[in-house]
């Protein structure tokens, strides 16, 4: 019994991961949506937009701030920028002409 509860359990983390990524690709490409707006615009539920988001905010993927929209208070997500992922040191580094290169470099070492 418990084998088929740990199974289901699984599975639905599996679908919610789908469901997040589906969600981060929209909302990359319609960034500044509030929630409502979100759910509107993607055809799925409040419920399923604000726990999807949820979410991707707690991985750190999502930024999202609170407006006044209509006398209405709102959460409108936005994607962070890749950027945010670094350390001012290591965008500096990033800036050196060979950087990427010699990161392929590795990357193709390390696969072969």
């Amino acid at each position: 019994m418990l084998t088929k509860t740990i199974q289901a359990v699984r599975k639905r983390e599996e679908l919610a991961e789908d469901v997040d990524w589906e969600l981060y690709k929209w909302i990359e490409s319609h960034p500044g949506l509030n929630i409502y707006a979100l759910a509107k615009s993607i055809g799925w539920s409040h419920g399923k937009v604000y726990s999807s988001v949820k979410r991707l905010e707690d991985d750190g993927l999502l930024n999202i701030k609170r407006a006044i929209i209509n006398g209405r208070s709102a959460s409108i997500v936005t994607c962070r920028r890749w950027q945010d992922f670094f350390t001012p040191d290591e965008l500096e580094e990033m800036k050196q002409p060979d950087y990427f290169d010699d990161i392929e470099k590795l990357l193709k070492k390390a696969s072969s």
